[in-house]
């Protein structure tokens, strides 16, 4: 291998490594229950955090975050897998997941869908919250 050979290859490694690394994000080490901290820091009163599981949203894990007396679902996909990569992709594409056929309106940053914002009274201060979690 001569020295342009080497240079180009090099050259073609670090581009590549450096591109795969634009596409990771920054929030995918965090849990669901991670979120409930973040609406508190931000002066959101959490009034209660329960576990819920992913399995109905093909998510790896997920939590009920109770908030103005209305629970907000907060769903994680692990972006580092790329069938969940592919799953919260789309639905982040489309706006909405399907429970039993119906759909509902979500908001996706990063890992993580929230679902049931619609109808709380603190709408607008939690998406404020979602844009930082992100």
């Amino acid at each position: 291998m001569n020295g342009r050979t080497l240079f180009v290859t090099v050259s073609a490694f670090v581009c590549a490594a450096f591109l795969a690394g634009c596409t990771t994000y920054d929030n995918n080490y965090l849990r669901p229950e991670d979120f409930a901290v973040y609406l508190e820091r931000e002066g959101v009163k959490v009034e209660g955090v329960r576990p819920l599981p992913g399995e109905p949203f093909r998510a790896t894990s997920g939590c009920a975050v109770k908030v103005a007396d209305c629970e907000v679902g907060v769903y994680k996909y692990d972006r580092s897998s790329t069938v969940q990569e592919k799953r919260v992709k789309k639905i982040a594409e489309e706006g909405r997941t399907y429970i039993q056929g119906i759909p509902f309106p979500v908001e996706v940053r990063g890992s993580f869908m929230f679902l049931g914002l619609e109808k709380n009274p603190q709408k607008h201060q939690i998406i404020r919250v979602i844009d930082k979690f992100y």
